[in-house]
């Protein structure tokens, strides 16, 4: 598997994963009953490919939003990441969370207590795309 490469919509996120670069990007809202069938690809390749990397390897999370399964999904594709640092890759995630979004922020603070990877929290002012018609995800975490 190259690349793996979701466009975002309302209710998922953008995903764009390419080993050969390296790029690990996953951002935007994840609140779909697709959850599943967006996160099982990635941690395929992760699974896949990281194993390929030669060089550093920085995760991009930025998420508006989660739900349950989403925040399943992202714990257990950060879970195969970290396997891979036990190995011996090199890889660092960035958690790029809305200044104001206390919820995303925990949720980056809770994980880097269980990981093994180098793990920055990053805040960042809001940049939320205007293209998107349905705006209903940015009321909060459900």
């Amino acid at each position: 598997m190259g690349a793996l490469i979701f466009e975002k919509t309302g209710k998922t996120p953008h995903v764009h994963l390419d080993i050969d670069v390296p790029i690990f990007e996953i951002k935007g809202p994840s609140f779909s009953e697709m959850s599943v069938e967006i996160f099982n690809p990635i941690i395929e390749w992760v699974e896949e490919n990281v194993s390929k990397l030669d060089k550093e390897l920085v995760c991009e999370l930025h998420f508006d939003i989660l739900n349950s399964v989403s925040h399943k999904k992202v714990f257990q594709t950060i879970l195969a990441l970290n396997e891979h640092v036990k190995k011996g890759k090199n890889i660092k995630i960035k958690w790029l969370f809305d200044s104001n979004d206390e919820d995303i922020e925990e949720m980056g603070e809770d994980l880097l207590d269980l990981i093994e990877i180098p793990f920055d929290l990053e805040p960042i002012e809001n940049d939320y795309d205007d293209d998107d018609d349905d705006d209903s995800w940015k009321a909060g975490i459900f």
